[in-house]
């Protein structure tokens, strides 16, 4: 049976643990309450004291179900941006948790009640502090901002009999990328002449007409390829270091949105991935031409918002 959204509100407001028998559970309740009815109605006194027996062990069983999530104590909670489909790394640490093993299915849930499984193994973080730390993954249905708002925290150990919950506040927002298409599509590649760059007057092998000894230049000056054949550095003079750029404008009618921010986002990681400057333009305004990581992040996070 779906329990009302206004009742799961209620639940979340504050971090109180829930327990609830399992099938199992529900069996051995059943079966003691059948078996005292028995030892009344028949002044049986062995199976009576085997009943109280029984309810004794069942009531351990709910308490230290009750005290396996009750020592356990939220820290923080990690999550990563990615696109949309594609797993996505989440790490929770702990200040305090019960000894291992442990058996615990997590989910994040935001204000709408969707629910994101988490798959984690709880192990220690480090020897020195002994915070200890759950990682997983999650995979956004779709793109956009989202906003989670508790993480809720379920078992049905340590004996199987009693299914054990918990909801703890968090606020956790990451950003859900487009989603990478299987195939790149081609790229409108413009010249570009970066500040300081050269074009020389001949061409050699490797656009190289001359070579010089190193005497401290810039990396990018150095050919690699003559150190890797001969051993010795050497500087490049006279290349032509003309490079590509890309600028990705995003159109203002769309016939397919999202496959339209599908084919940006993926042309964006591969200039990532190619070291090649790229700009970004819509209607918050045109971004300067970069390839750092912290661009490429940037630029995805205003597609997934468009």
């Amino acid at each position: 049976m779906k329990i009302p959204k206004w009742i799961l509100r209620q639940i979340k407001k504050k971090s109180r643990i829930y327990i609830i028998p399992t099938r199992m559970g529900g069996y051995l309740n059943g079966l003691i309450f059948l078996m005292f009815l028995l030892s009344v109605g028949y002044n049986n006194n062995l199976l009576l004291i085997f009943t109280l027996f029984l309810f004794g062990l069942n009531l351990i069983w709910l308490i230290q179900s009750h005290f396996h999530m009750h020592k356990l104590k939220l820290e923080s909670v990690l999550l990563e941006d990615g696109h949309a489909g594609e797993s996505v790394s989440l790490c929770v640490h702990w200040k305090n948790s019960p000894p291992p093993p442990l058996h615990w299915e997590l989910s994040l849930e935001n204000d709408r009640d969707d629910s994101f499984l988490i798959k984690g193994v709880l192990e220690h973080h480090s020897l020195e502090d002994f915070k200890k730390l759950t990682q997983g993954q999650i995979i956004y249905p779709h793109r956009g901002l989202w906003k989670f708002k508790h993480l809720r925290v379920k078992t049905t150990k340590p004996f199987g009999l009693y299914q054990t919950w918990r909801y703890f506040k968090i606020d956790v927002l990451a950003y859900a990328f487009p989603p990478k298409l299987n195939e790149v599509p081609q790229m409108p590649m413009e010249a570009s002449y970066l500040e300081g760059d050269h074009q020389g007057p001949l061409k050699g092998p490797h656009d190289v007409w001359n070579l010089a000894p190193y005497q401290g230049e810039e990396s990018r000056k150095i050919s690699w390829k003559h150190y890797a054949r001969i051993g010795e550095l050497v500087v490049k003079e006279g290349e032509d270091l003309k490079k590509s750029v890309v600028h990705f404008c995003l159109p203002k009618n769309f016939k397919d949105k999202e496959h339209t921010l599908s084919t940006l986002a993926t042309q964006m990681v591969l200039c990532f991935r190619n070291e090649t400057h790229f700009s970004y333009e819509d209607q918050m305004g045109r971004t300067e031409a970069n390839s750092s990581q912290k661009h490429l992040r940037d630029c995805l996070r205003r597609l997934s918002l468009c």
